[in-house]
């Protein structure tokens, strides 16, 4: 893609920073740029400029330079070095050393450039025998880095010295990392002499020439002709034979590199069949991994998931043994469950445990971080292994995943080998994908299960509710007799009764004025919408100039205009009170029930919601209320005395914040409870009165503004209703009241 650079310059980087700085350096590398050490050093592979300009400067940071140039120039020497390892070696240099000369190296440069960077695009603008003119130039708005201008230039000095030569001379005379439009390059280089090779023979010839001329005049003479045909002979021999010579050098140099890249085709041949196997190994895992979790999906029991996962883990993936330990929370141990492979006759697995907390066991170590651990050696590691197992089993290589639900580890998976780095890094994808199938069988099965215990619990339920018909008289006698035992309570509660009676009335009395003024809401916004058109059609009439300017006046003067405006929002404004009235009187009329001593199942959210209405008054523009609503079924209690404890604590929650503050109402399930969590930002309840909070007739208010019955009343209908509530009064202020009631009826559960 445009503004992409080829992995090359990666293939230098690496080694670069390897030397300078040491592996740490290269895995810093691969994080920053988000990808593994063999995608960088494959030169077929691309990134984004962006990331080798991050790539650059994490460089920088490892290698402690500062001066983005200076380090470039470096960097690109060393890069430009002959590296002895083909892994480090790259297609590039070994295609440039095979060219004649540098030349033909500068006349190809665009080409290489288009195979290095699609972020820009190089031209010749001149080229002679010695001297190149290149111009480069961004391709669709792409910044050029600097660091990319230095590493270009420094390459180019480079070239000749493949052939011994001295480096170019590289001249920018502009830059676009300077603000340029392009960049100009100047590159002048001294190309190869014909060496001694060529003028060896050649001088050779030219002695034999004089001399031949020298022997034929002083023996018998010839003419100038013949003499000079004779003389020159010599000369055009050595020629030949040095000509020939240098041709002879060229043509083995040629060969070697044609050899080397020949070499560098195998080589990245062999990688290339190496990542197909690879590829083809990856298929055929996702395609046992499909066949894995159509089995593990295909029973409901868990001990059969258990199998199928382990025998297609030995038999199928190829492994030597796979384990499966479980978490007993209970026992804070982690225990061998099941087993397939090869069995040490002398060791019964079901028999190995380890403490949870036990930092030398590896599968512990897995159970109780819920990282997976990779053991190469077991023999040779500073990971936690407990040795006398390991090697009880035969085990010297290991992967182990954590088996997890809904986040909470339940065991672990673990397939090992007999031999030291069998296993390893490369098989923890494919083992965390497996147990991630084993995982989500197990809570579907678990799900399944769940199922089918609320519905053995529903029945229980129906003969519970049969007893409690024949227990209700038993009940009732025990409830006179508590009654008796609290009768200041219940002459409160009566008045409480009695105000319900009348909220009860008045609420109906209202319902009804209310229903009116609501139900007429639209009707009257439909007359007002007539009206409005129709005084549109009477200011439209044409009428003498006089009376049209009389009607303006009246009604300007009656500010019409401003009565229509505001029309729509106060009769929006009328349907909204309507509505709020509405949804009060239905909250007085729920919380003005009589019918006290009927259980029944309850929604606690919508209790403890019609309470917060009534309360509005108290809360509105001053306390704000967070909500946490967990997970929590319907509860079988008696809804207008829970009623009032949620209206009791939640006004003295909201009389206990002398400004603004908070109500925080939390809600959740804790096995066959309800726990209910009402907690304000107040001062706080003094150690010293903690203990008396809900005695009778105790109170902190003033004198006149309050009876000391709320919270006494509250503790006992909890009570009677089988739960506990206890008030907390946190270090950094406010106090937080906990209501705990049972699900379902106390003595008919």
């Amino acid at each position: 893609m445009p503004g992409d650079l080829n992995c090359l310059f990666t293939k230098g980087l690496i080694p670069f920073v390897e030397k300078e700085v040491g592996p740490e350096g290269v895995a810093a590398l691969c994080r920053a740029a988000g990808r593994s050490r063999e995608y960088l050093m494959a030169d077929h592979n691309w990134l984004p400029l962006s990331v080798a300009n991050e790539l650059v400067r994490v460089a920088m940071e490892l290698t402690g330079d500062t001066d983005e140039e200076q380090w470039a120039r470096r960097f690109t020497d060393d890069m430009m070095e002959w590296k002895p390892s083909r892994e480090y070696r790259h297609y590039l240099g070994t295609y440039t050393m095979g060219m004649g000369d540098p030349r033909e190296v500068y006349t190809r440069s665009g080409t290489m450039q288009a195979a290095i960077a699609r972020f820009c695009r190089t031209d010749k603008t001149r080229l002679g025998r010695t001297r190149m003119t290149f111009r480069r130039t961004p391709v669709d708005g792409h910044p050029i880095p600097r660091w990319f201008c230095v590493w270009d230039a420094t390459m180019l000095e480079r070239y000749p010295t493949n052939w011994g030569l001295p480096r170019a001379v590289v001249t920018e005379r502009q830059c676009v990392a300077r603000g340029a439009d392009s960049c100009l390059v100047d590159v002048s280089w001294k190309n190869p002499g014909l060496g001694r090779r060529f003028w060896g023979p050649t001088a050779t010839g030219i002695a034999g020439s004089v001399a031949l001329c020298l022997g034929l005049a002083a023996t018998q003479p010839l003419s100038w002709a013949a003499e000079a045909v004779v003389a020159t002979l010599p000369v055009l021999l050595g020629g030949a034979v040095g000509y020939g010579l240098v041709q002879r050098a060229r043509w083995q140099h040629t060969k070697r590199m044609l050899d080397l890249q020949s070499d560098e085709i195998l080589y990245s041949n062999n990688e290339l069949e190496k990542k197909f196997r690879d590829l083809e190994t990856t298929i055929e895992q996702l395609s046992l991994l499909s066949e894995l979790s159509a089995a593990v999906n295909a029973t409901l029991d868990v001990e059969k998931i258990y199998e199928q996962a382990l025998e297609r883990l030995v038999h199928q993936m190829g492994y030597q043994n796979a384990y499966l330990f479980l978490v007993d929370r209970s026992r804070q141990m982690v225990r061998g469950h099941r087993m397939v492979g090869r069995v040490n006759p002398t060791v019964r697995f079901t028999d190995i445990e380890f403490r949870l907390d036990d930092v030398h066991c590896g599968a512990s170590r897995v159970a109780s971080s819920g990282l997976p651990l990779v053991i190469d050696d077991v023999e040779n590691t500073a990971l936690p292994v407990d040795m006398p197992a390991a090697r009880s089993l035969g085990v010297r290589s290991a992967v182990m995943v954590p088996l997890r639900v809904k986040d909470v580890v339940f065991g672990v998976l673990n397939v090992t080998s007999s031999e030291p780095g069998r296993v390893g890094e490369a098989d923890l994808e494919l083992l965390s994908a497996v147990a991630n199938h084993v995982a989500l069988a197990l809570d579907r099965a678990e799900s399944f299960q769940t199922i089918e215990e609320l519905s053995r619990s529903l029945e229980d339920k129906v003969r519970v509710r049969t007893d409690q018909l024949r227990t209700a008289h038993e009940e009732l006698q025990a409830a006179y007799r508590e009654l008796q035992a609290t009768q200041m309570q219940l002459i409160q509660r009566e008045k409480m009764a009695s105000v319900g009676q009348l909220v009860a009335g008045v609420a109906h009395e209202l319902n009804n004025p209310i229903g009116f003024v609501y139900s007429n809401v639209t009707t009257l916004e439909d007359f007002v919408r007539r009206l409005r058109a129709m005084l549109e059609a009477y200011r439209a009439a044409p009428l003498p100039e006089v009376d049209r300017a009389r009607l303006q006046a009246e009604w300007d003067t009656r500010k019409v205009d401003y009565a229509l405006k505001y029309l729509d929002s106060m009769i929006q404004g009328i349907r909204e009170g309507a509505e709020r009235a509405r949804k009060i009187v239905r909250d007085l009329r729920v919380f003005a029930r009589t019918q006290d001593d009927v259980w029944q199942s309850v929604d606690i959210h919508d209790e403890i919601e019609s309470s917060l209405t009534l309360l509005n008054h108290l809360l509105k523009d001053r306390v704000s209320v967070h909500r946490k609503y967990g997970e929590l079924p319907d509860v079988e209690c008696i809804r207008s005395q829970m009623d009032q404890v949620f209206l009791n604590l939640l006004a003295n929650a909201a009389q206990a914040i002398p400004g603004p503050g908070a109500i925080t109402i939390e809600t959740r399930r804790d096995g066959p409870t309800a726990v209910i969590s009402i907690a304000d930002t107040g001062p706080g309840i003094p150690p010293e009165i903690m203990g008396r909070l809900f005695d009778p007739f105790f109170t902190t208010k003033p004198v006149g503004e309050g009876t000391g019955l709320g919270l006494s009343i509250s503790y006992e209908i909890v009570k009677k209703h089988g739960g506990e509530i206890r008030a907390e009064s946190p270090a950094d202020g406010g106090a937080i009241f906990t209501v705990r009631i049972p699900l379902a009826r106390p003595g008919h559960a």
